[in-house]
């Protein structure tokens, strides 16, 4: 596999994803935005820096992300007491509770019909299975 094709599994992975947890309610989110707030509540108080090197998403629209979810009171920032000139940031705890806690317990089933008709229920099986299977490699190993 090269690193293209890695992306583009990734971005199935990530639509998937974000059929699955209904992105309904009160909190909607576009990817990029999920994918910066989601982030920020695995890895709290982390620096912008920090949440573009493990999102890839550039500075530019992370610090966007940041500022906007925090003036509608999802995310909040404090400076980091080790460097003045560095904001840490977190997801506010209800908005975690209510977006996360919920949303992350959802089953990949029907998203997977959804975003991959073409598949049958067998296949439908074996791709929960092959990502059930990754998940647990992937969180075996130490992250950097």
């Amino acid at each position: 596999m090269d690193a293209a094709s890695l992306h583009l599994i990734a971005r199935r992975l990530r639509s998937i994803a974000f059929t699955a947890t209904g992105n309904t309610g009160s909190y909607r989110f576009a990817p990029s935005d999920y994918a910066v707030i989601e982030d920020v509540a695995l890895h709290p108080n982390s620096s912008i820096r920090e949440i573009t090197q493990r999102t890839a998403i550039v500075q530019s629209l992370v610090s966007r992300i940041v500022a906007r979810y925090r003036e509608d009171g999802i995310l909040r920032t404090a400076p980091d007491p080790a460097d003045g000139r560095r904001v840490l940031v977190s997801v506010e705890k209800k908005v975690q509770e209510d977006v996360f806690r919920a949303r992350g317990r959802a089953p990949i089933d029907t998203a997977l019909g959804t975003e991959l008709p073409q598949l049958t229920p067998a296949q439908q099986r074996r791709v929960v299975q092959l990502l059930d299977e990754l998940g647990d490699l992937l969180r075996a190993a130490p992250e950097r």
